[in-house]
């Protein structure tokens, strides 16, 4: 009887955890893909790295945030404003 019980609260805990984790996943995307449109990317890039958080959501999101934006950032100079 407890093994069962103990049973039904693990699957309810991995199923929020599930859910949780698919919220975040989401988001993740959701706020790569606003984050590409504001950008100073050219529009053809900002196709792509849409295209690619549209095909593999979680890398894509990661690579913006990781490759994307420190390109951004490599072009921006103080000294131009």
């Amino acid at each position: 009887m407890a093994a069962i019980q103990f049973a039904q609260v693990f699957a309810g805990v991995a199923a929020v955890g599930l859910i949780a984790l698919a919220i975040a996943h989401v988001l993740i995307a959701v706020v790569a893909v606003l984050s590409v449109i504001a950008s100073q990317q050219t529009l053809g890039m900002k196709v792509v790295w849409f295209l690619l958080i549209w095909a593999m959501p979680l890398i894509g999101s990661v690579l913006w945030f990781l490759v994307g934006r420190r390109e951004q950032r490599n072009q921006w100079n103080p000294a131009m404003q």
